[in-house]
């Protein structure tokens, strides 16, 4: 049995359509019918109904398939970490990342990490924050950047506290904020905690402004570039931004700021050394109030707003 067979087998499997399956594998569909054909005569059984071009998992294929899946993720982890082993790597972490903070601070904090432990690769995966939590008690992820706390049973801890900004288009830097506020569209993030803070202070202050939802970071910024709104944004994530933004502190809003959590459900000497990278960056870059006793002890019903 050939694993390739198997591959076109979960491609078929999952898009229900062999021409398709062929696209996806970058095969020629009498190719995925003759690989099928192998793969039922190997197992002595059909794996599909067909009807037309249309097929469909029987009882026989539906139960091999999550065989089938398993073989190969763990041929493939395997192929993996083989690679990294010759590659001089001897262990790895996957980090579960929130897209805003892969966008700013993550750079440097893997700089840093991987100057004090080369040996150890790092994956990536770009999560949103209210995902990061589950992927990280699931086990998909070994570690996780997150802009909201979760709820699930995992080691927590609090690495950065920072202040938040209001920043505009330099077409605009002259207008007072406080009048930008009135007239502005005012963008705001999706998975931004520290929005309801911010908008309580709108509503007592300034009961006239209009907001608008955006679910990226980046493109918030690009919108206020071309002068499309204004926003309220962490410190990290604006401060490399001078010249393309205009970055205002207010009072009415010194009150209010933005944390970062880092989470995983197992502490390790490798995860211990990526949160110590991670607060020392956090650290550098803005005037973050930040734990200084070094331990990683946070269970979540210990940490607090």
């Amino acid at each position: 049995m050939e694993t390739e067979w198997l591959r076109t087998f979960l491609v078929a499997a999952k898009t229900e359509n062999f021409g398709e399956a062929a696209e996806k594998r970058f095969l020629t569909q009498s190719t995925v019918t003759k690989h099928i054909h192998h793969l039922e005569k190997e197992l002595q059984t059909p794996l599909f109904e067909r009807s037309g071009k249309k097929v469909r998992l029987n009882i026989a294929g539906a139960y091999f398939f999550e065989k089938a899946e398993k073989l190969i993720e763990m041929l493939d982890d395997s192929l993996w970490s083989t690679q990294a082993f010759l590659e001089g790597y001897t262990s790895n972490l996957t980090i579960g990342v929130a897209p805003q903070i892969a966008n700013s601070t993550l750079p440097r904090i893997i700089e840093h990490f991987n100057a004090n432990k080369p040996h150890i690769q790092l994956s990536i995966e770009l999560l949103n924050s209210n995902e990061i939590g589950e992927a990280a008690y699931r086990g998909a992820i070994d570690i996780g950047l997150s802009k909201i706390i979760s709820t699930r049973d995992l080691q927590i801890e609090m690495i950065a506290d920072e202040s938040i900004q209001l920043v505009i288009s330099p077409s605009k830097s002259e207008v007072e904020p406080t009048e930008l506020l009135k007239s502005e569209i005012i963008l705001t993030h999706e998975y931004a905690p520290y929005w309801e803070a911010v908008q309580h202070v709108l509503i007592s202050q300034f009961p006239s402004h209009k907001s608008m939802k955006v679910n990226q970071t980046e493109v918030i910024k690009n919108f206020v570039k071309q002068g499309l709104g204004i926003a309220f944004l962490p410190q990290s994530v604006v401060q490399k931004e001078g010249g393309t933004l205009c970055i205002r502190s207010l009072n009415l809003f010194e009150h209010i700021t933005s944390q970062t959590y880092f989470i995983s459900k197992y502490i390790s000497s490798d995860i211990q050394a990526f949160l110590e990278s991670s607060k020392e960056i956090y650290l550098a870059l803005t005037d973050c109030k930040t734990p200084t006793d070094g331990s990683f002890a946070s269970k979540r019903k210990g940490i607090s707003n």
